[in-house]
């Protein structure tokens, strides 16, 4: 299947697609979420979210001002340009300045597609997709006054699109072991496909050179699940993740194509990931440089 990277072409409203690009170094970390957005009424609009490690802040750009390949990873809003070379920012206000451009090289992607044959399902309410689990950085961005520098970092990137993120889900990802370039990401969501709900998983891990895949495709089971913990089981293969500590931001969400729904996510906190193949331990990794959103709580379309 050759790769997509915008769908929006000639989908009915309500719609949404938007890209998450984390960046992180030195215990610094930065992401943002450029995205387009349809309501139940056919109106466009275009916004970009900042989120650092101390807040997070919405921006709203006319649809006239977004631009985005269908063919390659490249979004540009205004004067700020998202590719899979790099990034451009050029965002200053009175809450937030950023101004800088970070170059990407190395992409480790994924086998596949990480939604396996649900991909082909039209009807699902939020699509997923990876494209990078991790990549090198290079070069810095000026945040509010102070350069920060990015060079010898790591980044991700992942993309979201259809009608509303998912009434209840858990999400988390993490890169660790920087001279393997390991990375870990994971989601549980109630996904309703022909009025029926059904708690659905898919996960990715990069380690050593390796990839790993559960999914609910493959017969993955979610055997714990709450607002700081989940456990998947498929196979011999098992993973657990626990959620140690939070520093939660409030950021928007697509509900109905509209980005009025309030999420909560942590960029950086500590979380605890363990992965076993039959009895072997692989990994059990703490760290503070993880990124993880839990909402449980329904929310009314």
């Amino acid at each position: 299947m050759k790769e997509q990277y915008f769908h929006g072409i000639g989908r009915r409203y309500p719609y949404f697609e938007g890209w998450y690009l984390k960046h992180q170094n030195m215990g610094k970390t930065i992401a943002f979420i450029p995205a387009l957005h349809a309501d139940k009424k056919g109106g466009w609009s275009a916004s970009i979210q900042v989120v650092l490690d101390d807040g997070a802040w919405y921006f709203t750009y006319p649809v006239e001002s977004c631009r985005i390949s269908r063919k390659k990873f490249c979004v540009k809003i205004g004067e700020n340009v998202f590719s899979e070379k790099g990034i451009r920012i050029k965002i200053h206000d009175s809450r937030v300045s950023v101004e800088g451009q970070i170059m990407y090289s190395k992409f480790r992607k994924i086998k596949g597609d990480i939604m396996g044959f649900f991909r082909w399902i039209p009807c699902l309410q939020c699509h997923h997709g990876v494209i990078s689990m991790a990549h090198d950085l290079a070069g810095s961005l000026k945040i509010n006054g102070e350069r920060v520098v990015f060079t010898g970092g790591r980044g991700y990137i992942e993309t979201d699109w259809g009608s509303s993120f998912p009434k209840t889900y858990l999400w988390t990802q993490c890169g660790f072991g920087m001279q393997e370039k390991n990375s870990i990401m994971v989601s549980v969501a109630d996904v309703p496909v022909f009025g029926v709900s059904l708690l659905g998983c898919i996960c990715a891990i990069h380690y050593k050179g390796r990839e790993y895949r559960l999914g609910t495709y493959y017969g993955a089971r979610v055997t714990d699940y709450g607002p700081d913990t989940v456990t998947l089981t498929q196979g011999k293969m098992k993973v657990r993740i626990t959620k140690l500590s939070e520093h939660a931001l409030g950021l928007h969400a697509p509900q109905m194509g509209s980005m009025k729904r309030m999420i909560k996510e942590s960029p950086a906190c500590l979380v605890r990931y363990q992965f076993w193949r039959g009895k072997k331990l692989v990994f059990d990794v703490t760290s503070d440089r993880a990124s993880f959103e839990s909402e449980t709580e329904e929310v009314m379309d």
